[in-house]
């Protein structure tokens, strides 16, 4: 039997930890016009960090762009999981004047994050290979990806997701000469291979050149 001393600290600790749990229970859900926006982050190897402005993610980068609640326009929560550059780009090859850079896309909790009725998309991991200049914009923009930005630069959608934020703002460009890897989802869903057009075009010129090549001999 414990002491009446930690007897009585235990079910303090207890009966707080049930008020929390209440408290949480019971919180009210963010509404349909409570502010949400989709945040930048840079991983440091251990957690997610505030990126500096305007600072180009290097070879070796792990980023992440995460769609949530901003309350009073504080920003979101970071991407939930911090994948290792190793796991995901370790095998990648990158050539000369290219990087390679893990991206972390997290459309967020679809509880807590979502607008009313939206179910989000699920998060993914991938190995981008891109020129060595490419920003972060321009490693989120790909076939799949296709991020739609305001006048300012701030990403309003992905993937066309929050469906709501694809009438305002414009679509990005595909970002030339940005190949993928395939990487695991994030939630363990199917893996991810985003391919630029250019490869695409590319690719597909050697076949033709080398179908022809062999009608003639």
């Amino acid at each position: 039997m414990l002491p009446s001393h930690p007897r009585k600290t235990l079910i303090r600790v207890l009966l707080g930890a049930l008020v929390v749990a209440a408290l949480s229970a019971f919180a009210p859900q963010p509404g349909p016009d409570t502010p949400r926006q989709w945040t930048f982050w840079q991983s440091d190897g251990l957690a997610w960090l505030a990126p500096e402005a305007g600072a180009v993610p290097a070879d070796g980068s792990v980023i992440g762009w995460r769609f949530g609640v901003a309350p009073d326009g504080a920003g979101t929560d970071s991407p939930r999981e911090v994948p290792a550059f190793d796991d995901v780009c370790g095998a990648q090859a990158a050539g000369s004047g290219q990087k390679r850079v893990v991206l972390a896309v997290d459309f967020g909790d679809g509880e807590v994050d979502a607008y009313p009725g939206d179910t989000p998309p699920q998060s993914t991991v991938t190995c981008v290979v891109a020129p060595s200049a490419a920003t972060s914009l321009q490693l989120l923009s790909s076939e799949t990806t296709r991020p739609r930005v305001d006048d300012t630069g701030n990403v309003l959608a992905v993937s066309g997701y929050p469906a709501k934020n694809t009438t305002t703002g414009k679509e990005l460009p595909i970002s030339q000469a940005a190949g993928a890897a395939a990487a695991p989802s994030e939630e363990g869903g199917a893996p991810v291979l985003l391919i630029a057009g250019g490869v695409v075009a590319v690719a597909a010129g050697v076949g033709v050149f080398f179908l022809l090549r062999r009608r003639s001999s």
